[in-house]
């Protein structure tokens, strides 16, 4: 009762178009609608958690409608599209979940579900959305995953969020946790990781 807000189409269906140019146009609106106080109760919003860049791994990931594609290079030229239109409205977009993150069952508790892959598919298939996200499309917020990156936690993995996300792409930005939810290796929610 009483809110406003508008109902955008999944990034499913704007993968789907292959355009980066409307990518772009749909991160620009975003950013026009965190900016008018009248669609936000009076408060502008200054950064948005999305957008999902997660691949869609398997059918039954809880948030594929969230996520892009299942292919890589697709996910990250519209999502760089997606990105550079929110930040020409001075929108901060906390790309997420960095990385792995394809489950939603049991993926906080008793110490997380583990994802185990190799180098190359990571370079290749997973990381890719965020990394053309950062390079190209100049994201300046990421948002953590839950899940260990075999036995590491995704947020706490330096190797992840220094040695690839800072040196190897040129990251400068913020990273954030996600929500708490009683995650095993024990950060409060929004904490900053970086």
């Amino acid at each position: 009762a009483g809110e406003r807000g508008y109902g955008w189409c999944s990034a499913v269906n704007i993968s789907s178009t292959w355009n980066e140019q409307l990518a772009e146009q749909f991160g620009v609106m975003i950013g026009e609608e965190a900016i008018h106080p009248e669609t936000n109760k009076g408060v502008t919003i200054t950064g948005w958690y999305g957008p999902g860049m997660n691949i869609h791994r398997n059918p039954y990931n809880g948030r594929n409608f969230e996520y892009y594609s299942e292919d890589g290079l697709l996910a990250g030229k519209i999502a760089a599209g997606t990105v550079k239109g929110a930040a020409s409205k001075g929108l901060i977009t906390y790309l997420k979940h960095l990385a792995l993150n394809n489950q939603e069952t049991n993926r906080t508790t008793n110490g997380g579900v583990c994802t185990w892959t190799n180098e190359q598919a990571m370079r290749e298939i997973y990381l890719k959305p965020f990394e053309l996200a950062v390079k190209e499309g100049g994201a300046t917020g990421m948002m953590c995953a839950f899940n260990r990156i075999g036995g590491v936690p995704a947020g706490a993995n330096y190797n992840l969020f220094v040695n690839l996300l800072e040196k190897e792409w040129g990251f400068d930005g913020l990273a954030v946790t996600d929500y708490y939810e009683g995650s095993s290796w024990g950060w409060p929610g929004n904490m900053v990781v970086r």
